[in-house]
C-alpha cells in the first residue's frame, strides 16, 4: 500500500533519471565519434591514410547496453490506531432535523406565462388548428406547442407542432 502512495512522486523520478541516463550516454557515443572522426583527419592531413571508405565498419560496431536495476525503496507510514473517544460522536440527536422545506406556495421559480399564439385560438377545434399549423412556420408551431401544454395539452394538436 505505501507503495502506492508514493508512485506518483517515485514515478517520475524514475523516468527523469532513465532519460537522463540514457541522453548522457547519446552524448558520450557522439563525442566519442567526434573525437575519432577527429583523429583520422589530423592523421589524414599529415599523410596518413587507410584504404579503407569512411566511416570503417569494424570501428563502429553496435555494443550492448547493461541495464542497471534501480532499488526500490519502501517507505512504511505509521498509522496511529483512533481511539474510541474519536470514533465516537460527540453528540447525536434523537431527531433528524429538517435541512429544507419547500413547497409550491414557497418556491420561488420562474413561470413562463404564454398568450394565445392568435385571436380566437381558444375557440378554435384541434383539427382547424392542426390546418392552421401545416403553413405555419417554425416560430408559430412553438409558439403553439408551450400555450398548447400548457393549456389543453391536445394531442392532435402538439403532434402537428414536432
Amino acid at each position: 500500500m505505501p507503495s502506492l502512495i508514493t508512485l506518483p512522486i517515485r514515478l517520475p523520478l524514475e523516468i527523469t533519471y532513465r532519460a537522463a541516463k540514457l541522453g548522457l550516454g547519446v552524448v558520450r557515443t557522439v563525442a566519442g565519434i567526434l573525437d575519432r572522426d577527429g583523429a583520422e583527419r589530423a592523421h589524414a592531413a599529415e599523410g596518413g591514410g587507410s584504404d579503407a571508405p569512411w566511416p570503417s565498419e569494424e570501428r563502429f560496431v553496435a555494443e550492448p547496453v547493461a541495464v542497471e536495476e534501480v532499488e526500490h525503496v519502501e517507505a512504511r507510514v505509521a498509522f496511529d490506531a483512533p481511539s474510541e473517544e474519536e470514533l465516537a460522536p460527540a453528540h447525536v440527536d434523537s431527531e433528524p432535523a429538517l435541512a429544507y422545506e419547500a413547497g409550491p406556495a414557497d418556491d420561488v421559480g420562474a413561470e413562463v406565462h404564454v398568450d394565445p399564439p392568435w385571436d380566437g385560438y381558444d375557440r378554435m377545434r384541434a383539427a382547424d388548428i392542426v390546418d392552421r399549423l401545416r403553413a405555419a412556420d417554425e416560430a408559430t408551431r412553438a409558439v403553439v406547442r408551450l400555450y398548447e401544454a400548457q393549456g389543453k395539452a391536445r394531442s392532435s394538436v402538439l403532434a402537428a407542432t414536432a
